[in-house]
């Protein structure tokens, strides 16, 4: 919209203002500084102004920035104009000043002032500009926003609280589930190819293994705590794996030796079960295996492999995983957690 057509729309219930153009004059209390010295403003339109005060002779016709001040209660508002000083009157101390650049940066502020003035926004009060009741006074104003800033505090206080108890609530869940249904084993599982455990028949320790014995031929020998030596013969013509069969090393009765499986056999976990979690063990929702990258699968327990006889060392049991393991897991130990069953 054009400013001339605005500010007409804006004054049409002001029919007997003076007008310098086509710009009515108003009679808004200002200030304005020329070259370090201030004069009165007695009337003001967005093109030009009229002040009064000791005039210099030398301003006739001259271009200066000038500084328009409206003093409000507490405050003041400056816009920087540049204007010409004309129709100079030394002995009335009157002059006008005609604005250069009336579009220039200074416009949208001055017209706020004047379209807020002219609809009784603003009211005069003596030589300054008070507010009206319908506006906030500054005091007001500032106290709102104080308000607003310790309203926002209090929110974003709440909402800190509200996320530490959540956060609290899920750590104190996260260990009630972790007691009441999971439990850790102390012995880990080992990925091996599904066939047959040999286990040592006695206490003592290992004197010999050949894990390439054919059927029949001697696949460890372990020197019991007695004095004997006791050999046990390779029961199929099948691959070997070691489980605690290193010689020298020291092994109780019932402790597994040897995995022998097929040579395309698939893959299982074994593991030794401490005899008082077999229990929890049999009547567990899955077994979760976690290996040493942080891969981790469900496997759950062979049924068959609970029937067998507890040792010292444990119950030797077989895990079978949910998904096929890959090829380079195997013989990787695995950090085993039980499941329990929820009874809801």
């Amino acid at each position: 919209m054009d400013t001339n057509t605005a500010e007409s729309q804006t004054i049409g219930h002001l029919p007997n203002l003076p007008v310098q153009g086509e710009h009515p004059l108003l009679d808004i209390p200002f200030v304005v500084g020329i070259d370090g010295r201030q004069f009165k403003g007695e009337r003001l339109s967005l093109v030009a102004a009229e002040i009064t005060g000791l005039m210099d002779p030398a301003l006739d016709g001259a271009t200066r920035l000038m500084r328009f001040m409206f003093p409000f209660k507490g405050f003041s508002v400056t816009l920087e104009v540049l204007g010409q000083v004309q129709s100079l009157d030394r002995g009335n101390g009157h002059a006008t000043v005609n604005f250069v650049d009336p579009a220039g940066e200074h416009l949208p502020q001055l017209r706020h002032l004047i379209n807020s003035y002219i609809a009784g926004d603003l009211v005069a009060l003596g030589e300054v500009i008070g507010v009206a009741p319908s506006i906030p006074s500054p005091a007001n104003r500032a106290a709102a926003m104080i308000a607003k800033r310790l309203t926002f505090s209090r929110v974003l206080g709440s909402a800190g609280l509200a996320f530490a108890t959540l956060a609290l609530v899920a750590a104190v869940g996260t260990l009630a589930y972790n007691r009441i249904f999971t439990l850790p084993l102390a012995a880990p599982g080992l990925a091996v190819q599904d066939g047959m455990t040999l286990t040592a028949i006695s206490a003592g320790q290992v004197d010999y293994v050949n894990l390439a014995a054919a059927k029949g031929e001697v696949a460890f020998t372990i020197r019991a705590t007695s004095g004997e030596m006791l050999s046990i013969a390779m029961p199929c013509d099948c691959k070997a794996t070691a489980l605690a069969a290193t010689v020298g090393a020291t092994v109780s009765a019932g402790e597994p030796m040897l995995n022998v499986h097929a040579a395309d056999a698939p893959m299982v976990l074994t593991a030794t079960v401490p005899a008082a979690d077999v229990l929890t063990l049999a009547f567990a929702d899955h077994v979760k295996v976690q290996f040493g990258d942080g891969s981790t699968i469900n496997a759950t327990v062979d049924p068959a492999s609970l029937r067998a006889e507890a040792t010292d060392a444990g119950l030797p049991v077989r895990l079978i995983p949910a998904s096929p393991l890959q090829a380079e897991q195997l013989g990787q130990l695995a950090k085993l957690t039980i499941i329990k069953k929820p009874w809801f």
